[in-house]
């Protein structure tokens, strides 16, 4: 127990979660944001490689948007659940290294131009946002127990 109470003080502590998720909030925003043109860029197919960062940011954007609003908002706060908030950030950590994986697969596949640029962009914010949501996970773990 001891060694939780050490961690818990330390940089794992529940303070860093309203930097974390606004750090996260940027993160996603961009990875969503280099993610948009390449859709409409000409003589490019559309593959689930494109899209999958949308899908993900926005679905990360919404389970954001529940931790944020239940935690700090009084009208949510019934619906604040230290559980719930620890396998959305399970979760979140599988997602984004979803994300990376497909991405990077379909770069070392087929990648040229502009596009390649953003799309390694896009793994590079996917690898950070999967770290960042294992920080995450560690501060509404330690604060559970």
């Amino acid at each position: 127990m001891a060694v939780l109470d050490i961690l818990n003080k330390g940089f794992f502590s529940p303070r860093f979660m309203l930097p974390l998720h606004l750090v996260q909030f940027l993160l996603i925003a961009v990875a969503m944001g280099l993610s948009v043109p390449r859709l409409f860029m000409k003589n490019q197919p559309r593959t689930r490689a494109n899209t999958i960062a949308l899908g993900m940011g926005a679905k990360s954007l919404i389970f954001l948007l529940y931790q944020l609003l239940s935690e700090y908002s009084r009208p949510f706060k019934r619906w604040h659940s230290y559980k719930a908030n620890a396998i959305i950030n399970c979760l979140e950590i599988v997602f984004w290294g979803a994300v990376a994986f497909l991405v990077m697969q379909a770069n070392l596949k087929q990648c040229h131009g502009i596009s390649c640029y953003l799309s390694w962009g896009v793994v590079g914010l996917a690898i950070v946002l999967k770290y960042v949501d294992v920080v995450r996970t560690m501060c509404v773990y330690l604060d559970v127990n």
